[in-house]
């Protein structure tokens, strides 16, 4: 068995187990995979799996490091921003939150979720008038996105098990999460994953 394929089983148990929410087996796997992978250092999504994993099992300064080097090989990828953002706002980082917060928001101006955390954070520094108009524009892209949803056809409607039109490199749900991000149509499918701690629910 080549090491290419050793490494490639290796990153598929470490999202099977981040799917069946094992933390410690999945963040172990992937500590092997980091170890033995040529292409560790140009993999945001290896990152960003592995930041998961550190900080469902109380690492999160670490999965804040991960966090970064996604950010830095992905820097125009709003999500990178949006997904530190959160993670530094669960760790009492409010001021590093807004300031992710507002580069996700400057990269995808239409990402209600970043625009409704935002405008939570603010609140809660008392820049009241502020937060409102965070919480009315992500108001009203929720009704722009389910507008859309509602005009297109059922049997074009995406759901989030339906397989992306592009192949994807690991075709697994985390994987699909990440490819299916970017389109507005659904993006309103993710707010409770967002707030429910990038856990996953059956």
């Amino acid at each position: 068995m080549s090491l290419e394929i050793a490494n490639n089983e290796i990153r598929s148990r470490a999202e099977a187990f981040m799917e069946a929410h094992k933390w410690d087996k999945a963040l172990s796997d992937w500590e092997v995979w980091f170890k033995s992978s040529n292409d560790k250092n140009q993999d945001p999504n290896a990152f960003h799996d592995r930041a998961i994993c550190k900080f469902h099992t109380g690492s999160t300064d670490a999965a804040i490091d991960d966090l970064d080097k996604a950010a830095l090989l992905q820097p125009e990828y709003s999500y990178r921003f949006a997904s530190r953002g959160w993670m530094k706002q669960s760790n009492g980082d409010t001021d590093g939150a807004i300031a992710d917060y507002q580069r996700a928001i400057y990269l995808d101006p239409e990402d209600a979720i970043a625009h409704n955390n935002l405008g939570l954070l603010e609140e809660a520094k008392g820049y009241k008038k502020q937060a409102q108009e965070r919480f009315k524009i992500s108001d009203e892209l929720q009704e722009l996105i389910d507008l859309s949803k509602n005009s297109i056809p059922e049997e074009k409607t995406i759901n989030i098990t339906d397989k992306p039109h592009k192949p994807l490199k690991h075709n697994t749900f985390l994987g699909t999460i990440k490819s299916v991000f970017t389109d507005k149509t659904i993006r309103r499918s993710w707010v409770k994953f967002i707030k429910d701690g990038f856990t996953l629910k059956e």
